[in-house]
């Protein structure tokens, strides 16, 4: 059975990593991600403007008034707008998947040094193609698991009754919380044995993931609310109700230094959720441990390679041929040649 994390202990070592790292941290990934939130905002917005022309176009040719191939090269750029957003939200993954990475090396190895250069090496070096896969394959389990109430909640029968219709959404979210605390450690558990999964599935890290937390969820949990959420919803309430009241009472000025200090707040907040997500690892993934999770899950080179079928697809059986001495040869070959002189 796992051992449960000690929350007074995981504080005491939280705040030590903070005292030393946290201003060296905290301007390479609020800023990254502070650009990148900007840029998403500014595409998003080019998303807005596009679908409202499109639409404007859509009823101007109603009365002749415009070009059905003037409305389709809007909506051209509307789904390139669309694109970019999706990559500029994947670069914001695997910068917070980068910084993970480096808190991680920092509690490994205090020395290290923790600054914009260092993680944009992790950044750079991020086999990025295969966190995508995972974040996919995370993304598909997590959904196949909520597939079956979504369909049933679905049902005429179903959606009539308001209060089974609310049963239905709680176990789903309930479903959405469990599996997305097991799978919650699947990018650490890959980056440990990253050199295995070349030409493997990264399935495994999920399956390696979800055994490692078979004792640690209900810690993790805690740790998340605690660290992480708490500390967010205070932010949030704080300088949320400053928005709200000026917005309230007409305080323009007021309103928007709330929306501008929350906004600044929670960028500052990340570097430290990431740390709690990378000493959370940290304490609970043994070496011996963490090997044991991948059990049974690595497919044999010879079976990614299929040189273990090779006979089979031939339709021979491997046959072995004794190899004959040298010497024995050469006698065979004299004794031949004898008896064709005689």
């Amino acid at each position: 059975m796992a051992k449960q994390v000690s929350i007074k202990q995981f504080w005491a070592d939280l705040r030590t990593a903070l005292k030393e790292r946290y201003w060296s941290a905290v301007w390479p990934i609020a800023g990254g991600m502070l650009l990148l939130l900007a840029i998403s905002v500014l595409i998003s917005l080019g998303i807005a403007r596009a679908f409202m022309t499109f639409m404007m176009m859509f009823q101007m040719m109603m009365y002749g008034m415009s070009s059905l191939s003037m409305a389709l090269m809007v909506m051209v750029g509307m789904w390139i707008l669309i694109a970019a957003l999706v990559v500029v939200e994947f670069v914001l993954q695997f910068l917070a998947v980068s910084s993970s990475y480096a808190w991680l090396d920092y509690l490994r190895h205090p020395e290290m040094k923790f600054s914009a250069s260092a993680v944009w090496i992790y950044f750079k070096h991020l086999k990025k193609n295969q966190i995508l896969r995972l974040t996919l394959y995370m993304s598909l389990f997590i959904f196949l698991w909520q597939l079956p109430l979504m369909v049933i909640g679905s049902l005429p029968v179903i959606a009539k009754v308001g209060w089974l219709k609310i049963v239905f959404n709680i176990v789903n979210d309930i479903i959405v919380v469990w599996k997305g605390l097991e799978y919650s450690q699947a990018i650490f558990v890959y980056r440990d044995h990253q050199e295995d999964f070349l030409g493997q599935s990264m399935r495994h890290a999920i399956t390696a993931s979800r055994r490692l937390m078979g004792g640690n969820k209900a810690s993790y949990l805690i740790v998340s609310i605690l660290f992480i959420a708490l500390p967010m919803l205070i932010l949030g309430a704080i300088f949320g109700g400053i928005a709200f009241y000026g917005d309230y009472t007409g305080t323009y000025p007021l309103m928007w230094a709330g929306v501008i200090l929350l906004i600044i707040a929670e960028l500052m907040f990340i570097p430290v959720a990431l740390l709690v997500v990378a000493q959370f690892y940290q304490r609970i993934a043994k070496p011996e441990l963490v090997a044991d999770c991948f059990t049974d899950t690595f497919k044999p080179v010879d079976v990614l390679t299929g040189s273990k079928y090779a006979d089979d697809w031939r339709g021979v059986q491997p046959k072995t041929e004794k190899l004959a001495d040298p010497q024995v040869k050469t006698d065979s070959k004299k004794k031949t040649e004898a008896k064709k002189d005689e």
